[in-house]
């Protein structure tokens, strides 16, 4: 009898990998393609390379603050709440404790999923559209490669949020999504302060990072063990 049940049960469980890959990938082709679009946009506007009035002033406005020394020593170290340094090995160790300890392997797929999915965006884009970064003043902190898109964008705004929006669906918790807007503001405060980035990449990066939010909730949140493992 338990046999046959778990038979039966096989071809839903199937059926929702299955539907739940796909939506996932359907999901990581739209993300990939809004920021191809918008970087295209911008490159057939002439201002690929060396940035729009608006940008330049804008980082003009941000190099000529003042901040105190020890301020800013806490803007260079921002960027690491938004990269793969740390975010991977910690989304890596939560997910080992959620999938071993609390036996909730849906919701440890997902972040690791959210998080290698806006590691990769990244870095295909920034070597299929190749921006150079703003050369108006000495690039501080962490940067490499190319300027567009911001993966601390990308990264800030998928990874948190869906963390904020796990906790309020568990725990009914609200607070996590002020949070997760206070880190993508910080990361983009410092990524214009520090002077690595275009804020035309921080746009692109919020637009990657959104798409790819909702493709990979909207994906994971009907699946069967997602509605069960938050209960």
């Amino acid at each position: 009898m338990a046999t046959e049940l778990s038979r039966a049960e096989a071809p839903p469980r199937a059926s929702a990998g299955k539907a739940l890959t796909w939506k996932l990938v359907a999901a990581y082709v739209a993300a990939w393609g809004v920021g191809i679009a918008y970087g295209a946009l911008i490159r057939a506007s002439s201002t690929w390379d060396e940035g729009s009035a608006w940008e330049r002033e804008m980082l003009r406005w941000f190099h000529a603050q003042t901040l105190p020394s020890w301020l800013d020593a806490v803007v260079l170290q921002i960027p690491l709440t938004g990269t793969n340094l740390t975010i991977l090995p910690l989304t890596l160790a939560i997910g080992w404790w959620l999938w071993k300890r609390k036996h909730r392997g849906i919701i440890a797929l997902q972040l690791l999923v959210v998080t290698a999915g806006s590691l990769s965006l990244n870095p295909t884009m920034k070597y299929l559209l190749g921006r150079d970064r703003p050369d108006l003043f000495p690039r501080r902190g962490m940067y490499n490669w190319a300027s567009y898109p911001s993966g601390h964008a990308i990264l800030t705004i998928a990874v948190y949020m869906t963390v904020a929006l796990l906790l309020y669906r568990k725990r009914g918790w609200r607070w996590p999504f002020l949070v997760a807007v206070l880190v993508f503001l910080a990361n983009s405060y410092s990524r214009l302060y520090l002077a690595v980035h275009w804020p035309t990449d921080l746009v692109g990066g919020l637009l990657i990072g959104i798409v790819w939010l909702i493709g990979t909730w909207r994906a994971f949140s009907r699946h069967p063990a997602h509605r069960t493992a938050l209960e």
